[in-house]
């Protein structure tokens, strides 16, 4: 699984941020499935969280310094 890390706090920290970095590392088909659902099924930014790391080993480098 591929590992992305993002600043909670900063501007990797914004969803349409981190589906960026996902997708340079997704598929084509991937991220298409992934974006569908973060923007179709989320109610709330934990929710979208929630879908992205079904994909990705997601870091908060805010949280572990």
């Amino acid at each position: 699984m591929a590992r992305i890390e993002f600043d909670s706090m900063g501007p990797s920290g914004n969803i349409y941020a981190i589906l960026c970095l996902c997708r340079e590392v997704l598929t084509r088909l991937e991220i298409g499935e992934l974006a569908s659902r973060v923007f179709n099924s989320a109610g709330s930014y934990e929710d979208a969280l929630a879908i992205v790391r079904e994909y990705v080993d997601l870091i908060d480098v805010r949280g572990c310094c």
